[in-house]
């Protein structure tokens, strides 16, 4: 009798080898009264073959049958299907008969002749123990899987645990890190050693963190996240973080129960408190920078409203040109600060071309000649027509020497000299504005191209400015990938150097200067 394969694969199924048709179909019957299902196989040759296609709970097995005996069935059976429990049914039961059986992994023993409740009595048994170990299995299974899952779990955990931008830091209830992350130890300085098992206080050094882990760990009733500033370091190289302090909870524990420690999250907000601290700066240096101005163009209104300079057409001519001149420093202020913005968010577009540096040098010249005539200055150029060409956008070139000259006539001296030479040298373009003016100091040269920084001295007081030329020539100089270079003696004169490097029309893409 074949294995019906209807049948669930949860169903115990029994598997009866018996060489005697009467004791093979008898056994059969009585199963099949008490709600068994059971294969028949007449020799243990054709037991064997059962078995290999499929897997029987118990196999009641005659030890006397010819060819293939019980005895190697049963041997055989431990090995293809080691959870089949094998009951022995036979005439043959002799002690040693049991004993050998036993050893070779039998359940139990029944003799032939027996009574059908005996039979079932140790089959019972038999499936008891078989129902049993494939629970024990499926516990098993589980218990894997439930591992692997874990496994999966703490490997996701610990991926995103490495790569978070934040670093983190776990406290135990005794004050100790016990779980941390490489931003955390980039942060702390801590590269090497890490941060797990040491103190709190000692990874990071800060009384309120300190303070506030505590009361997390002793007031079980706090559960709103805190966030903190914290600085580290004494010197102009502070690391300014952003501390977020929080407990850990176990869902499943009552609310009033202290928490199992406390996380404390760190970013770093360095570079957003600087650039915080230079938008107030810009902001209140532009404020300033409109304040003067307008008020001298109102003050100066006030006087034409007010009749001061009705009959006196020099006074008004007088007054008229500072308010020019006012209104003039506004709108040079105005343009750089559209232009610095510009360049800043990458919106500027460049158009480049070949430009003649000298032809545009004497253009300058020529369009600053009554600025330098008013205040006694005499300007020279050294360039060669067409000896001193480079590619870059016209405006940002004409930017760049605007500004150099302008200032070299500002700071100048009454009577004082301007030399602009344009030359090539080691497959650059050097182009330098020397003026025989006030000079600077070291400091003050060393901050240069910061944005609204003036030389303050006495004779820097009356010369109108923003302190954004200098700042934008240096950005157009690094947008070309070239250098500005400064030497400045106090009251003797500054050269300043812009080196542009040689640059092919292949190797330059227009666009966006980004």
């Amino acid at each position: 009798m074949t294995p019906d394969p209807s049948r669930p694969d949860s169903d115990p199924e029994i598997l009866v080898v018996d060489d005697e048709r009467g004791y093979r179909e008898g056994i059969r019957r009585v199963l099949a009264g008490r709600g068994y299902f059971a294969t028949t196989a007449e020799d243990g040759g054709r037991a064997l073959e059962l078995a290999a296609t499929h897997d029987y709970a118990v196999a009641l097995v005659d030890l006397k049958m010819p060819g293939v005996d019980g005895f190697e069935v049963i041997q055989q059976l431990r090995c293809i299907r080691p959870n089949t429990l094998c009951i022995v049914v036979s005439a043959f039961g002799t002690i040693e008969s049991a004993v050998q059986t036993t050893k070779m992994g039998a359940f139990d023993f029944v003799v032939k002749p027996f009574a059908p409740d005996d039979l079932i009595r140790v089959l019972e048994r038999a499936l008891e123990q078989w129902r049993l170990a494939r629970e024990a299995e499926r516990l098993r299974a589980e218990r894997d899987r439930h591992l692997l899952e874990i496994a999966v779990e703490k490997s996701r955990l610990h991926t995103i645990l490495q790569s978070m931008g934040d670093g983190l830091l776990v406290v135990n209830i005794d004050g100790e890190v016990v779980l941390d992350n490489p931003a955390a130890r980039g942060l702390l300085g801590l590269v090497q050693e890490g941060c797990a098992s040491k103190p709190l206080s000692v990874v990071l050094p800060e009384p309120r963190v300190a303070r506030e882990v505590e009361r997390f760990l002793s007031s079980p009733s706090d559960t709103l996240p805190v966030r903190l500033e914290v600085t580290l370091g004494a010197d102009s190289q502070d690391r300014c973080l952003r501390a977020t302090i929080a407990p850990i909870r176990d869902p499943d524990v009552r609310e009033d129960t202290a928490p199992a420690g406390v996380v404390v999250l760190l970013a770093d907000i360095t570079d957003a408190k600087a650039y915080e601290r230079m938008r107030t700066l810009f902001v209140s240096m532009v404020a300033h920078e409109l304040k003067a101005p307008i008020g001298a163009v109102e003050g100066y209104l006030h006087l034409f409203q007010g009749g001061m300079v009705d009959g006196q057409p020099h006074e008004l001519r007088r007054l008229s040109g500072r308010c020019l001149e006012r209104t003039g420093a506004l709108l040079s202020l105005v343009q750089d600060l559209l232009e610095i913005t510009r360049r800043d968010a990458g919106h500027h577009e460049r158009r480049l071309e070949y430009v003649d540096i000298g032809e545009l040098a004497r253009h300058l010249v020529e369009f600053h000649g009554n600025e330098a005539a008013a205040r006694q200055v005499r300007i020279d150029v050294q360039a060669e027509s067409g000896a001193a060409k480079v590619l870059i956008d016209p405006g940002d070139l004409d930017r760049v020497v605007t500004n150099l000259l302008s200032n070299a006539i500002k700071y100048n001296r009454a009577g004082g000299n301007v030399l602009l030479r344009v030359s090539q040298q080691r497959g650059a373009t050097v182009l330098e504005v020397t003026d025989t003016g006030i000079g600077m100091s070291e400091e003050e040269v060393g901050r240069l191209g910061e944005e609204f920084f003036r030389a303050k001295n006495p004779r820097t007081r009356s010369i109108t400015g923003t302190g954004l030329g200098i700042a934008l020539v240096k950005k157009i100089v690094d947008s070309y990938s070239g250098a500005l270079q400064v030497r400045s003696v106090p009251e003797a004169g500054s050269t300043f150097t812009v080196v542009l490097p040689r640059v092919e029309a292949r190797d330059v893409e227009t666009g966006d200067d980004t």
